[in-house]
């Protein structure tokens, strides 16, 4: 179990350091001085996805255990189709220039507005779930480990946001970093379900 904890903070520390709409808000808020308002806005709007996503999976799990295994490779599947089609983009931050005073509810906006990413988290945790241990114990895990490393993330950024993000190589390696990263985790959901099919037949 630990293994596959560990597995997972990697894999979200990796993808939660892509740069994108919510990074962007807080590299810009931090030039007009700390963005608390920013990153906590962001952290609640991605951990309320989550929590939507788990409740689907624990559904599912509950319904069927074959549904787990169909998770993985339909959820792999998708990983994979979504790093490759990020690989095809020419890298690319939005700086948002305009300063809000509203910097909570702006990235609350920004961060739950995207139904994609309820998508993209049901995709992503099958990997990580296993059926025959406690998904509620499982599920805190999860949720506990993204908000340390989201917030630990975003706090790093905006610390460094005047020089990090100024270097175009550094911004090629936080940009392809993920896309390389998720047909990797894909390939593995989607083998670990299939092979779980293919076994019960």
């Amino acid at each position: 179990m630990l293994s596959i904890y560990i597995t997972y903070a990697v894999s979200i520390a990796i993808l939660i350091s892509t740069p994108g709409p919510l990074i962007a808000l807080i590299i810009s808020d931090s030039k007009h001085g700390w963005p608390s308002g920013t990153i906590l806005g962001s952290a609640l709007a991605s951990l309320i996805l989550l929590v939507c996503a788990l409740i689907a999976l624990n559904f599912a799990v509950s319904l069927d255990a074959h549904l787990l295994e169909w998770g993985r490779v339909i959820g792999g599947c998708y990983l994979i189709y979504l790093g490759l089609t990020a690989l095809r983009k020419e890298v690319s931050i939005d700086d948002m220039k305009s300063h809000n005073k509203n910097c909570f509810w702006r990235a609350m906006r920004a961060g739950i507005s995207n139904p994609k990413d309820i998508l993209f988290f049901v995709a992503f945790l099958p990997s990580f779930v296993i059926a025959t241990e406690s998904f509620t114990q499982q599920a805190l895990i999860f949720l506990v480990l993204w908000v340390v490393i989201d917030v630990s993330i975003m706090v790093t950024y905006a610390k460094a946001a005047k020089k990090l993000l100024s270097y175009a190589k550094c911004r090629a390696v936080l940009f392809y970093l993920p896309a390389v990263f998720m047909p990797v985790v894909g390939g593995i959901s989607l083998y670990l379900g299939a092979n779980q099919l293919w076994g019960g037949l």
